[in-house]
């Protein structure tokens, strides 16, 4: 077995006990890799890792509460409307009174909105161009292992 990088960026390196933990360093450092596409993805639009979140949260077709992305992004009140703030400042996002209930607010995404939160998505969703150099047959060999593994993984929870 070889070393690995525990940590993607730290010169810290480990060498696997037995091949799944090697498998599972190497899935950590393949996340990496898109997690620094979004990062920089992010950074690029002016915004942190959980405004970008929120941002592709909010569909750009329905506008919903405030409350419903505060409790998807599990922020309070308080980390919500800063947040907001910062989105509705880059002119991403807008608040807007529910047409069912004028109390409530709702977030609508503007045009420069729906621009960056589909940069963002591309970022999410465009795979690294070395996937390109393996076979069908060795893509399909990974997708199919990893299905196992998320279908077979016991959720973590709190203790």
């Amino acid at each position: 077995m070889t070393e690995i990088r525990l940590l993607p960026g730290l010169p810290l390196m480990h060498t696997p006990a037995d091949p799944a933990e090697e498998a599972w360093l190497l899935i950590a450092e393949v996340s990496a890799l898109r997690t620094g596409r979004w990062m920089t993805t992010a950074a690029e639009l002016g915004l942190t890792a959980v405004q970008a979140r929120a941002l592709v949260a909010v569909d750009p077709h329905t506008p919903a509460p405030m409350g419903v992305l505060g409790s998807a992004l599990c922020i309070d009140r308080a980390s919500l409307t800063e947040l907001v703030d910062h989105l509705e400042h880059r002119g991403y996002l807008e608040r807007r009174a529910s047409p069912q209930d004028r109390r409530v607010k709702v977030l609508a995404v503007t045009s420069a909105g729906a621009t960056a939160r589909e940069r963002l998505i591309g970022a999410l969703t465009t795979p690294d161009a070395t996937l390109g150099r393996l076979s069908a047959e060795q893509l399909d060999t990974i997708a199919t292992a990893l299905r196992r593994v998320l279908a077979e993984s016991v959720p973590m929870t709190e203790s």
